[in-house]
């Protein structure tokens, strides 16, 4: 109990990695849990049975099973150079709560296991060594916000620092870039926030300035934009209506766009400097140019253009580390997602590490970022709580304050699977007050009781619906997203006279086992109509944990693979790639459908083709064409194209060089055409293929009936109830009623060990189990 106390000894203590999780550090048992909060009551009652419902509904804010407590302490050397400065403890992530000492004296506490805390320290440390303790809790009344789809792991699993900077300092920045009419200038807005320490002295002559540099570090503004610290520190509020958001502004002409395809990105260094012009600190960010909008059609606009979201979710997950995914891991994941066509994420469901997004803004992915909440055990009843709008409101204004400069991210969401409720009207109101700049999505917030057609109390039974919906959408939301809709339901969204806005399946076709075998049957819906935008397959990757048998054999983990109950078995297994990102047959698929290019007969067989550019921005003049010519599945003959100029949205009839052949009769010839990267990317290199198709310029010729070499007699008998077929050293029966072979003997042995029958039959995948009703109409398929 006194270990935060600067001399304990620490006799008998493990050393484990920070960031980790406990539990795969050989202290406690990890927990998968889909729905159901582990700290259920009686959920360890072997006499108790439970379903997703409870086996009795929990009481915020009450913990109703052992609590484990991870207490860690660590010696950190501070600099004696540091004295002057503002000292800050930063942890990156923490679940799921932690009080947290210095040198034996208190310092805080905090909740929230996928945002930052941060601590100012600078009293409570000295030059040399100093002792950081932390005391962390597996469990709280945060983790009632915390029930997402998932392994339950605790511990410190993001990066903790030490930060010093000067006493006068810039604390935040937020940064606005508004295009004009026409998309072509823009204004950059700068609102920067100091930090000023009560013993730093006087302001007057302290500025603030700003430049611009491209991405050849070039700089853009003539003049660097200025603001004095004293006027941000001493800004006087507006009794009424709003203060000027930028105490910063600059005209930038024609700034080059941010986009998935082209992720440019500029510099913006801002610097602190005193009375004298000496800098105090300097700090960037990267910024991009790029405006997210909808039209009247209900397509969602990138810098004027209509896109498409062609998205996966994504847990931070590794089969070794859980949740402490290291800065390569997070790089290897959007690598593997470029690589195979996304465009976009949802960083389901909470924060992803900051550095998530800066991968996603360089690399180029549109981020629908998701704050920590979801209370799926007890739908509404959180949200509907007055006493829980303030939780719900911080986590989410959190995360908008953290992310709001990367422009890869396109869309808060407001949480996951957590009903509806005022706390969730009342944040979507401060987030459209503050970034008016991207949507506001939350799939809970379904159903509008002011509206005349509303049915009262329909709760779950809108998911059985035409069109999924009673009949609109609260106003709150600016996107009308569901979750596992069939095609035909979604083809009634997009045509409901009621629904006026954009909309998005924010997870659908669950990537488990043999699945996403209908992702072009939905793409072909989605691409023909403006108002559907898209949507994020569930989900990247298996959630396997790796283990070893007795004999030293490693397999994947599952959920009650180490004996945790609750568990939801394998149900952490939906990904299109596995656990290791080796991709699941059905990540081809997603690359197939989702590819930036279609190559299509025109008059293929004498070499004409049709090319479409499904880009969004991109000239396919920036990619090589290859082609080969394929008979019996050897090539023939093969080549480049040359350069083709064929813009975003169109298609072209292109001659494909094949040099004159003889088609044999009876052989099969194909066309094969691909289009690959003509220079190095950052996720893949130079002639990585990224689309292709085969075209059939000649079919195999048929076999034709099959005629008997043999001239051997061959006889038959009809019996009472089966016909036998005979001849040399061989004989067979057919079931005269059904049709059946009975019986095959060569030379008087027989090869059946029952009768051969047809079979309507397979194996039920586990989606067929878990969500088409196959436990009920599999026994009219077996008895056929």
């Amino acid at each position: 109990m006194d270990f935060m106390v600067s001399d304990y000894p620490g006799e008998g203590w493990d050393d484990i990695p920070v960031p980790s999780n406990w539990e795969l550090q050989g202290h406690g048992q990890p927990i998968y849990s889909n729905i159901t909060y582990p700290f259920t009551p009686g959920i360890l009652d072997a006499s108790l049975t439970y379903d997703w419902k409870g086996p009795q509904p929990p009481r915020p804010p009450f913990i109703y099973r052992d609590n484990p407590v991870g207490s860690y302490f660590r010696d950190v050397e501070v600099p004696a150079e540091w004295e002057d400065h503002s000292i800050i403890l930063h942890l990156g992530g923490v679940s799921s709560a932690f009080y947290v000492w210095v040198n034996g004296r208190e310092v805080g506490y905090s909740q929230d296991s996928c945002l930052a805390a941060e601590f100012d320290i600078t009293d409570l440390v000295e030059p040399g060594l100093n002792r950081v303790a932390l005391q962390v809790f597996r469990w709280s009344d945060g983790s009632y916000l915390e029930d997402q789809d998932m392994w339950r792991l605790s511990g410190v699993h993001r990066e903790v620092l030490l930060m010093a900077q000067p006493r006068i300092a810039l604390n935040d920045v937020h940064v606005r870039t508004e295009f004009d009419e026409n998309l072509e200038d823009a204004k950059l807005k700068i609102r920067p926030r100091v930090w000023v320490k009560s013993d730093a002295g006087t302001l007057e002559g302290w500025n603030i300035t700003a430049q611009l540099y491209d991405a050849q570090n070039t700089a853009v503004l003539d003049i660097p934009m200025s603001v004095s610290v004293e006027a941000v520190h001493l800004e006087r509020w507006a009794p009424r209506d709003l203060n000027k958001f930028a105490s910063m502004q600059a005209d930038v002409h024609c700034p080059h766009k941010w986009s998935a395809e082209d992720p440019y990105l500029y510099t913006l260094v801002l610097t602190v400097a005193d009375s004298l012009g000496r800098v105090a600190e300097a700090r960037s960010q990267k910024i991009g140019f790029r405006k997210v909008d909808f039209n009247t059609r209900g397509e969602l606009l990138i810098n004027g253009r209509p896109i498409k979201i062609k998205g996966v979710n994504r847990h931070d997950h590794h089969p070794v580390r859980g949740k402490a995914m290291t800065r390569e891991d997070m790089r290897k994941d959007v690598e593997l997602i470029k690589r195979f066509n996304f465009n976009a994420v949802r960083t389901s469901h909470y924060p992803n590490d900051p550095y998530f997004c800066e991968l996603c803004n360089a690399y180029g992915l549109y981020v629908m970022a998701e704050a920590n909440i979801e209370c799926h055990h007890l739908g509404s009843y959180i949200p509907q709580q007055p006493s829980w709008a303030l939780p719900i409101l911080s986590r989410i204004y959190r995360m908008v304050e953290r992310d709001k400069n990367h422009p890869c991210v396109i869309s808060w969401s407001m949480g996951n699977e957590s009903g509806s409720g005022p706390a969730f009207a009342a944040a979507a109101g401060w987030i459209h007050d503050f970034d008016p700049s991207r949507f506001v999505h939350y799939e809970g917030a379904q159903g509008d009781p002011t509206h005349p057609d509303h049915v009262e109390g329909a709760g779950f039974e809108t998911q059985q619906w035409p069109s999924m919906a009673n009949p609109d959408d609260p106003p709150y939301v600016d996107v009308v997203s569901r979750m596992y809709p069939s095609i035909e339901q979604l083809w009634n969204l997009s045509n409901n006279p009621h629904i006026d806005r954009p909309i998005i399946m924010c997870e659908y076709l669950h990537a488990m086992g043999n699945s996403i075998g209908t992702l072009g049957d939905f793409w072909d819906e989605i691409r023909s109509r403006g108002n559907l935008i898209g949507g994020f397959i569930w989900d990247m990757a298996d959630q396997g944990l790796l283990r070893a048998n007795e004999h030293g054999e490693e397999y994947f983990a599952y959920g009650g693979d180490f004996g945790d109950v609750p568990n939801d078995g394998n149900f952490c297994f939906n990904g299109v790639f596995a656990s290791d990102r080796t991709p699941n047959p059905h990540a081809w698929e997603c690359k197939y459908v989702f590819q930036p290019a279609v190559f299509s007969d025109e008059d293929s067989k004498n070499g004409l083709v049709r090319i479409t550019n499904r880009f969004d921005f991109t000239n396919l003049d920036r990619y090589e064409i290859r082609w080969a010519l394929y008979r019996d599945g050897r090539q023939l003959q093969a080549g480049i194209l040359t350069e083709q100029n064929i813009p975003a949205g169109t298609d072209a009839i292109v001659g494909i060089p094949i040099e004159e052949i003889e088609f044999d009769a009876g052989p099969e010839y194909w066309l094969r055409l691909s289009l690959h990267e003509a220079t190095d990317r950052p996720w893949c290199g130079k002639g990585h293929e990224i689309a292709n198709d085969q075209i059939c310029l000649q079919e195999k010729e048929g076999l034709g009936a099959y005629v008997s070499g043999s001239k051997a007699k061959i006889d038959s008998e009809e019996g009472e109830g089966t016909v036998r077929i005979y001849g040399e050293n061989f004989s067979a029966e057919v079931s005269r009623s059904e049709g059946h072979l009975m019986s095959f003997k060569i030379d008087c042995v027989e090869w059946l060990r029952s009768a051969l029958r047809p079979s309507f039959w397979r194996p039920p995948t586990d989606n067929d189990e878990r969500f088409r009703g196959v436990l009920q109409s599999k026994q009219v398929w077996r008895s056929l």
